[in-house]
């Protein structure tokens, strides 16, 4: 199970390396001066995400300035939330920290000493691996690294190489041998043929370099760590891996959100059980329990507002560029959505993914309103609780996602690599998932009446809304409720 962090955005565990201009200036294309003149401050943790500082104002329109935000969240801020991250049930941590300008580097902004790092890099060649050092940034994310392998939890790096080194390599062939070079070097810092102290894998854009590039890398890292994964990102409905080990799809979201509206299924149980048939007919069987089962890319509206806005193009999904898109604090009926959406994801085939916040309630359009920062108690005082300003936690909301995800991670044969048989009828959802050991029935009742379902109510395992109730040897299961009934079986 999958977590994806947007470090800037999680938490601020160290006030003084917040961002200054110039690290600004380093990632969006606006000058450090511009930025002085305008009076760039960090944005509060705990600001009004609708409200324009004076110079958002003086800098443009909101599409253009909402990117510049920086709210100061660092790798210390996701090491103090180890335990808790541990504790929601996920296994494996994707983060994107690599410096803009030297790749090879943690952004120094990212770590204890940013003015230090940012001068001991300027001495480097950016092309020539000989001349990296390490810095005060690399040496946290190795801590961290520690950290979460001692809590069983992988990471992996979200990367952009070989396409980010252009900028410093002499052509494509140089470029794509420095990314083999850090990618050694984060697998083991520090050379000693042991790669336990370095990340598990990284996660490549979709146009990561040519075939025969990501044939030599993978062979390189297999070499140094055989259980890494390379993950990828699809280029087509019916996605190829390669010489990857698995992609980040969301296929199967695209046709879950249809059923999930919480306006009503757009399509019926039947029509969902063959899309995803197609879906999972059409990818590679052996890699599937590794797919990252997303809700869409990086520039997505967050699960919530998806699923209320079920249909809506990526591209659209904004009430700045489609009139009529619902952007606001989701209602009880799209949280259940999220909850019914969840218990899909950590039943159905390929790995459940998860985006920090999503499991709280955050909400927002499409990039740069996905964005928005995660509201920690403490650090959102005041101004949590409006239509528009920072969400209050939903504590009901991550339990589900906990309770859910580590119903997963109990029964991984089960739900990662057992059957799926699809038994859809009217307004229920239902399939059943076969291992050598174990059997799940899983029902979604999508209707607006309670239905009865024969199974053994003794079994049941997880549930989302009312609790099913037991009448003559049957379930029955509320409208827009789901239940999960798991049962040792000898096949």
């Amino acid at each position: 199970a999958w977590y994806e962090i947007d470090v800037d955005r999680f938490r601020n565990g160290d006030p003084d390396n917040d961002p200054t201009p110039a690290a600004v200036a380093a990632t969006d294309a606006v000058s450090p001066m511009a930025l002085l003149d305008a009076g760039w401050q960090p944005t509060p943790w705990g600001a009004d995400w609708t409200a324009r500082a004076d110079w958002e104002r003086d800098l443009g329109n909101a599409e253009a300035t909402l990117p510049l935000r920086r709210y100061g969240g660092d790798l210390q801020g996701v090491l103090d939330e180890l335990p808790a991250i541990a504790a929601l049930g996920v296994t494996a941590l994707v983060l994107r920290v690599a410096d803009v300008r030297a790749p090879h580097h943690v952004d120094p902004f990212l770590g204890p000493k940013p003015a230090r790092d940012r001068e001991a890099i300027l001495l480097e060649t950016p092309g020539d691996p000989a001349t990296w050092g390490t810095s005060a940034a690399d040496r946290l994310l190795q801590d961290l690294v520690e950290a979460a392998h001692a809590r069983r939890l992988r990471v992996v790096l979200d990367v952009a190489w070989p396409g980010s080194l252009a900028a410093t390599a002499a052509n494509p062939d140089s470029a794509e041998v420095n990314a083999l070079a850090i990618a050694v070097r984060w697998l083991d810092p520090d050379g000693d043929g042991d790669s336990s102290d370095g990340v598990d894998g990284f996660r490549l854009d979709a146009d990561a370099g040519s075939a025969a590039f990501r044939a030599e890398l993978r062979r390189v890292v297999k070499a140094i760590h055989p259980e890494a994964i390379l993950i990828g990102r699809p280029a087509g409905l019916a996605p190829t891996v390669g010489s990857l080990d698995a992609l980040a799809d969301d296929r199967a979201f695209r046709v879950l959100q249809l059923v999930l509206d919480p306006l009503g299924p757009q399509i019926t149980p039947a029509e969902v059980a063959a899309a995803l048939g197609a879906v999972y007919a059409a990818t590679p069987p052996d890699p599937l329990p590794a797919f990252l089962s997303t809700a869409g890319p990086a520039d997505a509206p967050r699960l919530a507002t998806a699923l209320r806005n079920a249909g809506v193009p990526d591209a659209q999904a904004s009430p700045r560029i489609r009139s009529g898109y619902d952007a606001s604090r989701p209602g009880p009926d799209a949280t259940r959505a999220v909850g019914l959406y969840r218990l899909l994801q950590a039943t159905l085939p390929a790995a459940p993914h998860v985006l920090a916040g999503d499991e709280i309630g955050v909400w927002g359009a499409r990039a740069p309103d996905n964005r928005r920062p995660m509201p920690w108690p403490d650090l959102v005082p005041a101004l949590a609780g409006s239509a528009t300003r920072a969400p209050v936690p939903d504590a009901a909301l991550r339990a589900l996602t906990s309770e859910a995800l580590r119903l997963r991670r109990d029964h991984p044969d089960l739900f990662a690599r057992g059957t799926l048989a699809w038994e859809p009828e009217g307004d229920l959802l239902r399939f059943v998932r076969r291992s050598e050991r174990e059997e799940a029935v899983v029902v979604v009742n999508l209707g607006t009446e309670a239905a009865r379902v024969a199974v053994d109510a003794t079994t049941l395992a997880f549930h989302v809304g009312v609790p099913p109730g037991a009448i003559g040897g049957e379930v029955v299961l509320a409208p827009r409720s789901g239940a999960v009934f798991v049962r040792s079986v000898d096949l």
